[in-house]
């Protein structure tokens, strides 16, 4: 079979240059029965139309179309052979169609593959949008290519009986191994009821069918059958190289053949001789040039058909090659659509920055619609600092994800993380990004961090704490000594006192110690005074610091008394104060009703407002004032802590409490100090509040709820084992004001 592809065409001439080059080499097939090699001459018959490398369809058609009805019109040569072919008496003269008949019914044919193609096709394949129509599952390989996949048998039948009837020849179209295809047409009484019924007939008939193959479509063979030794015609059809099936015809008697021979093969195959020599009486008779003109049309007929439906299968292919990719992109920008739909991160497609698509996610992020977001540029969406790290995003396959700041619905700047690679959007090359929100994240993180520094602060405090124990320990022992025995100092004194007056009465003054005894009988009584008072004092300290650094419960509170959390805190930082400030005064009201709370943590804010007001000043005649008093209105106790430093900027005063915060990092400060201080005055159902005027003064009030219970003692309320023991202020520091403001 002959298709329209110009490289099959090209390797055809290959094949048939190289045929016309070597010669055929075969033998005559019915040589084994006897017939001699001069009655063999042109059985094997070339085609006068030789392949023509290059040339078209329609060029084809026209060369064998012509050549043709010359032959059978008795228009042109005969065909070779000389008078091997001349036309012999064989038979009634009626046997033999008349050359203008067999043209008019050729011509009848062509038409009738014309009315076929027009009405319901001669492939399988060639209208997808016919009635009835069934894509196939998976359409085969061209390796796996057989007849049947691609042609329409009832019509190809319709179209095998017609040429039969115009031709007075039988036909049939058989696979490749010669099992047939379409049902007999016209078979003589021989072969149908004699040879085909006895089962070596019938093996050689396959088995001549089989031998029909052709290398060439356009070059038909005629030969003797195999099996009956009749004259048979056939071609090859091919459907692109893939050789699908033989078309043969013939079962006709040529003028000058061996019919003694065929006579003799019922007796080969164990037919009934009479009813064979009965029934090979029957077979129509032509002379080779009339047979080798029907082989020839049928070629060109089979070419036709073939070509037709090698384009409508190459057709058919690319056509469902097309649906598939159609089908394949639809469903991928479906899946693309329910997956960008279902996501919760922002999905943009744009083209050098322009979006060509968003997703309901996206559109949600900005607040808003999908048709306010088509056609604006990305980078409007990205808060402006952030922008050239935003047109800077590596690709995702390539790098990590960016961090940038989009503008949010209100305008709000929103922490992303960015991801973008390239992509096909409907056969243009973009770009896909994909933004999440991860401000919340981020915020956790901060917060989590800070909880870890808070952790480590904490651990540092207990660690602080058994120091601290250590300490107190080590402090108190050597104190305790000191303690018990100044009375026993003092006692001493009492009684030699007496004894060194009178010797100084009668000798004079004399020098103990260093010093005159008439100065030393006078400052001794101060001087066991103070140290009565110095170690009363470090016992407060060592006492302050134990209830300091003492570990408790979140939620172990008690009633206190705030002015003694304000003592044993300044106790704790009045060296510090002294260094700082030549002016401190500390204002602490009376009757003050008491606070639930936790006297550790409630000393730990008090100690960091102190400290950072001692930080501030800049010079010790800048004043640091305490002050707690109790505010009716509000039912809270206020502690009241002024400073006349440098004072907060109004930028800063709205940060001052975050976390990490800090505007003395390179003197070691974390930002926590407030922060924790914020928290634990959260705790206790209270607030910290902060005013300042720059360069004048800055105020921070502690605000705690007061406790119902009514108004304090004037003794203190001792607390777990006298450790809210109530400590003055430090008289002795450097610096002490009076006490009467703040």
């Amino acid at each position: 079979m002959v298709v329209a592809s110009q490289g099959w065409l090209s390797r055809s001439r290959k094949r048939g240059q190289r045929r016309r080059a070597g010669g055929r080499q075969e033998a005559f097939p019915g040589q084994k029965r006897g017939i001699s090699p001069e009655k063999a001459r042109g059985t094997v018959c070339q085609s006068p139309y030789p392949a023509r490398a290059g040339r078209d369809r329609e060029g084809l058609r026209r060369h064998g179309s012509g050549k043709a009805a010359q032959d059978l019109g008795g228009r042109g040569q005969s065909a070779p052979g000389g008078s091997d072919m001349e036309p012999r008496e064989h038979g009634p003269a009626q046997q033999r169609p008349a050359r203008g008949t067999l043209l008019r019914e050729l011509e009848s044919l062509r038409a009738r593959i014309r009315e076929l193609e027009t009405g319901y096709g001669l492939c399988l394949l060639r209208d997808p949008t016919r009635p009835g129509f069934r894509w196939p599952a998976e359409a085969p390989a061209d390796s796996q290519l057989a007849f049947r996949d691609i042609f329409n048998l009832e019509a190809i039948q319709e179209i095998q009986d017609a040429f039969a009837a115009a031709t007075n020849v039988a036909s049939i179209i058989t696979e490749v191994d010669g099992r047939p295809i379409t049902r007999p047409s016209r078979f003589c009484r021989l072969c149908r009821e004699v040879v085909r019924r006895t089962p070596t007939g019938l093996a050689n008939c396959i088995r001549s069918d089989a031998a029909f193959g052709s290398n060439d479509p356009l070059e038909p063979i005629m030969r003797p059958c195999l099996s009956s030794g009749l004259w048979d015609g056939g071609t090859s059809i091919y459907v692109g190289e893939r050789h699908v099936a033989n078309w043969v015809v013939g079962q006709v008697r040529i003028e000058c053949g061996d019919d003694d021979r065929m006579r003799a093969y019922a007796a080969e195959i164990g037919a009934d001789e009479e009813q064979y020599r009965t029934a090979l009486a029957e077979v129509p008779v032509m002379t080779r040039e009339q047979f080798l003109n029907v082989c020839q049309a049928l070629c060109l007929i089979a070419y036709q058909i073939s070509t037709l439906a090698e384009n409508n299968y190459l057709q058919a292919q690319a056509i469902e090659r097309l649906r598939q990719a159609e089908l394949a992109l639809r469903e991928s920008e479906e899946r693309f659509r329910q997956l960008s739909g279902a996501t919760f991160e922002g999905i943009f497609i744009h083209q050098g920055g322009r979006i060509l698509d968003v997703n309901k996610a996206g559109c949600a992020m900005f607040g808003r619609t999908r048709q306010a977001l088509l056609g604006r540029d990305v980078e409007s969406l990205v808060s402006l600092a952030d922008r050239p790290l935003a047109t800077a995003c590596p690709d995702a396959d390539d790098g990590d994800a960016c961090l940038a700041k989009f503008l949010g619905p209100g305008g709000e700047e929103r922490v992303c993380e960015i991801r973008e690679r390239d992509m096909a959007y409907q056969g243009r090359a973009a770009r896909v990004l994909a933004v999440r929100d991860i401000t919340e994240q981020v915020l956790a993180d901060q917060v989590a961090k800070e909880k870890q520094q808070q952790l480590i602060q904490a651990d540092k405090m207990v660690s602080l704490g058994v120091l601290v124990a250590g300490m107190a320990h080590e402090i108190n022992n050597p104190n305790s000594v000191i303690t018990l025995n100044l009375p026993l100092l003092q006692e001493v004194w009492e009684d030699v006192a007496p004894i060194l007056d009178a010797y100084y009465r009668d000798n004079g003054d004399f020098l103990a110690g260093g010093l005159e005894y008439s100065e030393l009988r006078d400052q001794m009584p101060d001087l066991l005074a103070r140290m009565f008072e110095g170690a009363a004092r470090i016992r407060g300290i060592v006492g302050s610091l134990k209830n300091f650094s003492r570990h408790s419960p979140e939620d172990f509170k008690w009633d206190i008394d705030i002015n003694a959390v304000v003592r044993s805190s300044l106790e704790l930082v009045g060296n510090l104060v002294a260094k700082s400030t030549r002016r401190f005064t500390v204002s602490l009201a009376e009757g003050l009703p008491p606070v639930t709370a936790n006297p550790q943590k409630l000393s730990q804010v008090v100690i960091n407002l102190v400290v950072n007001a001692c930080e501030a000043l800049s010079e010790p005649s800048q004043a640091i004032g305490v002050k707690t008093f109790y505010d009716a209105a509000a039912d809270c106790l206020v502690v009241r802590v002024t400073d006349g430093g440098i004072g907060i900027s109004p930028d800063v005063l709205s940060k001052i409490m975050d976390p990490f915060f800090t505007t003395k990092r390179e003197t070691g400060g974390t930002g926590l100090g407030l922060s924790v201080s914020a928290t634990i005055v959260e705790e206790h159902g209270g607030r910290l509040t902060f005013a300042s005027d720059p360069g004048v003064m800055t105020t921070v009030e502690l605000r705690l709820p007061a406790c119902a219970a009514g108004l304090a003692k004037t003794t203190d309320r001792p607390a777990p084992n006298g450790s809210g023991r109530s400590i003055p202020a430090p008289a002795g520091s450097r610096g002490q004001g009076d006490r009467d403001g703040a």
